[in-house]
């Protein structure tokens, strides 16, 4: 019976270890989404605030290219979105 507890004992030594290295990485992935979230979010209020102060969507273009190193077809997404938010009627 000892044997037992034995390979029992050592079968499951590093058991909380790996518990907690699935929580952190569980926790680590929710930060990585939330942050991702935040991130496209402020790029799309920056969008929306370039085109609603006048400028061109080229220009609005360049800055998103130039200052959140984004994409061509990326910026024009937000800048897409951005008209599509500005045109919408105002309740």
């Amino acid at each position: 019976m000892s044997e037992f507890m034995d390979m029992l004992k050592n079968e499951f030594r590093d058991f909380p270890a790996q518990v907690r290295q699935r929580f952190q990485d569980e926790r680590r992935a929710e930060i990585e989404f939330a942050c991702s979230e935040e991130r496209e979010n402020n790029i799309a209020c920056a969008a929306t605030a370039m085109l609603d102060a006048g400028l061109s969507p080229a220009k609005v273009q360049q800055m998103l290219q130039k200052y959140w190193d984004l994409r061509r077809s990326e910026a024009d997404s937000f800048i897409a979105w951005s008209q599509k938010q500005l045109a919408a009627p105002v309740n």
